[in-house]
């Protein structure tokens, strides 16, 4: 297998010419090999923090405090603007957890996701993810709560926390092994494709998970090369560019996935 070294030069300058701020960090599973730029950064959690939130229910289910066989209600009360299908669906009155878990992650539905947090409990959420050492993470409110973000409440998180969480996953160190698998393989079908996995060749599978705000765009994942895994925790703020003020593609996303991109070709040459 390559080492990361081949890609530090190409992402520095990326990182230099980017009009905002850029965290990173991207650690070979196997060699243990890390390169990191701003690792303790906090940045807008955006949707990322929904991977917490399918740990933490993960872990329910296995403790048996949940069952992803279960059937919850999905209220008209309950829907949400943003990303996702649900508030868009009349006739869909109840959806398996597991189901909403999926639709959380592959699709980023927001309806989902505020169903889920209420389902396990968000300060069960903080719990289990400062146990496992996540320092700078924090659920502080649901999806498109307007409302508690004008009382100052919102969602954190840090690239060294997603890697440190994706490493767990990736060497099967929380949850059971088949919990690990069952995470990894909703996030392998994510649909978001315009980050991390756009310049890769299409073999190349990768279980991630996309964030976008307003000036912030972000991708984490775990690459699933032939030759090893590689975590990559990418998150951008204050991209205040005309593409970057609005919530599809822009330069961050571009950057995103030019680091995908490098990051491959060092571990295969």
């Amino acid at each position: 297998m390559g080492t990361l070294d081949a890609a530090r030069t190409i992402i520095e300058g990326l990182i230099e010419r980017a009009p905002g701020t850029v965290g990173l960090v991207i650690k070979d599973v196997g060699s243990q090999q890390v390169l990191t730029w701003s690792p303790d950064e906090p940045f807008p959690a955006a949707s990322v923090i929904k991977i917490p939130v399918l740990v933490e229910a993960l872990r329910q289910a296995q403790s048996g405090e949940v069952c992803l066989d279960e059937r919850l209600p999905v209220r008209a009360e309950d829907k949400v603007g943003g990303f996702g299908i649900l508030k868009d669906l009349e006739s869909v009155a109840e959806l398996t957890f597991l189901d909403l878990l999926t639709l959380m992650v592959i699709i980023s539905d927001n309806t989902a996701a505020n169903l889920c947090i209420e389902r396990v409990g968000m300060a069960a959420i903080n719990e289990y993810m400062a146990a496992l050492g996540l320092r700078g993470t924090f659920l502080q409110r649901k999806m498109m709560d307007m409302e508690a973000r004008q009382r100052g409440l919102d969602n954190f998180t840090t690239p060294a926390d997603v890697a440190l969480l994706l490493e767990l996953l990736a060497r099967k160190q929380i949850l059971t092994p088949e919990g690990c698998d069952l995470a990894i393989g909703i996030m392998r079908r994510q649909q978001v494709r315009d980050r991390l996995p756009l310049c890769l060749p299409q073999e190349i599978a990768i279980a991630h998970k996309t964030g976008e705000l307003p000036e912030v765009r972000h991708d984490v994942g775990i690459m699933l090369a032939e030759r090893g895994l590689v975590v990559i925790a990418a998150l951008t703020k204050g991209f205040g560019t005309q593409l970057g003020r609005g919530l599809i593609g822009g330069e961050a996303s571009a950057l995103i996935a030019k680091v995908g991109r490098a990051v491959y070709d060092a571990i295969t040459n």
